[in-house]
């Protein structure tokens, strides 16, 4: 009987082991997630911040070959069309880059939020467990409250139960002892 009784009360201590070690993953998933979200957002506004730079490179590059455009139609006219030609490519790289740092930044995006969709299932799937083991535990801790009411009960009624049997045993005693006085009683005279 003792023996079942510990382990009844491993099992909530076991229980409780388990909800505390999923509530910490969760805890450092969650953290995870947001880090990795916080990494996309910077990296974002990082590209945002070179998009905008390339752009200024781009209107000052125009200004100028509008500037030279003036100067085109004069006599230097090759070294301003070589001049377009290199910008031009400048222009292409830029522009290379730019997809290339959008479809990464696109990649991870993605990548993140398929995670985050994996994740959020998971914590689900952990949260319904969690949510099962508490109820198991409550249901737990219900049985056990009424067993030590149970046993209150009892406990109670075996001390009704002795003290009627004392006043019995009073009683009879004091029968039997008046019922000797007085079978003694006539045998003395």
């Amino acid at each position: 009987m003792v023996a079942s009784g510990s382990k009844k009360r491993m099992k909530p201590c076991h229980e409780r082991r388990n909800v505390r070690n999923l509530t910490d993953k969760v805890r450092l998933l969650s953290s995870e997630k947001e880090a990795v979200m916080v990494f996309a957002c910077k990296e974002v506004e990082w590209v945002k911040e070179e998009v905008k730079m390339l752009r200024e490179m781009v209107e000052e590059k125009e200004e100028k070959i509008k500037g030279m455009e003036g100067v085109e139609k004069s006599e230097k006219g090759w070294p301003l069309l070589e001049e377009r030609a290199r910008r031009d490519e400048v222009v292409e790289k830029w522009k290379q880059l730019y997809l290339a740092i959008k479809t990464e930044l696109d990649y991870l995006i993605q990548t993140t939020h398929g995670d985050a969709i994996y994740w959020k299932a998971e914590e689900e799937e952990m949260i319904e467990e969690m949510k099962k083991e508490l109820k198991t535990i409550e249901a737990l801790r219900a049985r056990i409250a009424s067993m030590e009411k149970e046993g209150f009960e009892r406990k109670r009624e075996m001390d009704i139960l002795k003290q009627s049997l004392r006043i019995l045993d009073s009683k009879m005693n004091a029968a039997y002892t008046t019922n000797n006085n007085i079978t003694t009683l006539p045998h003395c005279f």
